[in-house]
């Protein structure tokens, strides 16, 4: 499995795990949670294009950071 696949499996457990408490938690976690499904969407389309060169991989892992710490945040939050 390449570095962006595990990656990739490790931001959709924790997405899946932080979507479970969204439904239960407040709307304030609602509004956070819709900020990041957009940027899961953006990860989501880039990876498919890693192969295009050096600076996407870089980009995908600041995104793929940024969506991590949201994500641990956001649970911890609820």
């Amino acid at each position: 499995m390449s570095t962006i696949e595990e990656l990739k499996a490790d931001l959709a457990k924790l997405r899946d795990e932080a979507k479970v408490q969204v439904h239960l938690g407040a709307m304030e976690a609602r509004e956070e949670w819709d900020e990041l499904e957009t940027k899961w969407h953006h990860f989501v389309a880039e990876a498919r294009l890693q192969e295009s060169g050096g600076n996407i991989k870089a980009a995908l892992q600041v995104l793929a950071d940024e969506l991590r710490s949201a994500y641990l945040r956001l649970k911890k939050a609820l």
